[in-house]
């Protein structure tokens, strides 16, 4: 959707991003489907400087501004002297918020957790915790602050033919520091039935890769796969996924898929999304991972059709594919608005979206 508002398109935007600390590319992902809803000429998006961050944006046909550290970054946003910001680069201080603010006019951040986005003007939790205290009136909470990316709308779900050996894709995010793809892999193999597994192995992976070949090579139809991108590419494919606990259960609902989710540490076991309230398996610590649990659960979504369509079933209630048309909404109100008060705004984006955060 393109703005035919002349204030609107010569307001400039500013994109800062970053990969999170387990080296997940999905707020790079969100920073990138989130400029294309605006004018090009308008928009510039800076990032910390990551090699795969880096990469990943030329491959899309972007040229971005790097920065290394919080100075960089100040100075390069002063030259630009942008009227919108949006923050994707991880929890930021008050102070430097409170800095960006006497140049910057509005300041909208994704995830952030810190101190700084009491003092931004919007700020979207898409990894939401139970809530155990009243927020305040700007933080968005819920799954409809999830930005789909470009890639994942383009993927049509296929059925799987009676006499395929289903297909279990294994899809841990990042370094995946406590190898749980290798314990997944491993309890999988102790499945006696015909399936076939693919395990994505991100750039990012913090362990031996070949030990994950070498246990492949003792059953069929098993692949390891190392490519950043071939989630998106096996997930129309899967009969069931299992994945880590932030981003990745959002691309699975976009699609309906049954899932099993492993957390990587304290902090995912409080997201609150990937439950079986919106149709997941959640198994808790993977390090913490058991072979009966994990058996169980692929057995589970193996042999009942009902419960597998009715996991499916909620994911795709939650309708994330109409999130995008939200979001673009919310940020073409701050956009157009003349008046810098937090509370006024809020209130409009609710008027505008009622029911957006679930």
């Amino acid at each position: 959707m393109k703005y035919q508002n002349n204030e609107e398109t010569t307001k400039k935007i500013a994109f800062v991003g970053a990969v999170t600390s387990c080296h997940n590319l999905y707020p790079i992902e969100r920073i990138i489907t989130l400029s294309t809803m605006f004018d090009k000429q308008q928009t510039q998006i800076l990032v910390q400087h990551d090699e795969q961050a880096i990469d990943f944006l030329i491959q899309k046909g972007f040229n971005p501004i790097v920065y290394k550290n919080e100075k960089q970054l100040i100075s390069e946003l002063s030259r630009l002297s942008p009227d919108i910001l949006i923050h994707d680069a991880g929890s930021t201080e008050l102070p430097l918020v409170d800095h960006l603010k006497t140049f910057i006019p509005t300041i909208l951040h994704f995830d952030d957790f810190g101190d700084g986005g009491t003092a931004a003007n919007c700020v979207f939790q898409t990894l939401y915790q139970e809530k155990r205290e009243k927020l305040l009136p700007h933080f968005l909470i819920g799954p409809s602050s999830y930005v789909v990316p470009k890639q994942l709308q383009a993927i049509q779900k296929t059925a799987n033919d009676s006499f395929d050996k289903p297909h279990i894709v294994v899809a841990i995010e990042g370094m995946d520091p406590d190898n749980t793809s290798y314990r997944v892999l491993r309890h999988l193999l102790q499945l006696q039935i015909p399936i076939k597994i693919s395990v994505i192995i991100q750039s990012s992976y913090a362990h031996d890769v070949d030990e994950l070949k070498l246990m492949a090579l003792s059953r069929k139809n098993i692949k390891i796969i190392q490519k950043n991108n071939a989630f998106y590419e096996l997930l129309g494919t899967a009969d069931i996924v299992i994945c880590g606990a932030k981003y990745t259960p959002y691309k699975v609902a976009t699609i309906g898929i049954p899932c099993i989710v492993t957390c990587q540490d304290e902090l995912d076991m409080q997201h609150i999304f990937p439950t079986e309230t919106n149709g997941f398996i959640n198994l808790g610590l993977g390090k913490k991972l058991k072979q009966s649990l994990l058996q169980n659960a692929v057995m589970e979504f193996l042999l009942h059709d009902a419960r597998r369509e009715h996991a499916v079933r909620k994911q795709l209630n939650i309708d994330l594919n109409r999130n995008n048309q939200y979001i673009q909404s919310l940020l073409k109100s701050f956009i157009s608005s003349r008046t810098k008060s937090t509370a006024f705004l809020v209130e409009e984006q609710a008027k505008k979206t009622s029911g957006m955060i679930q």
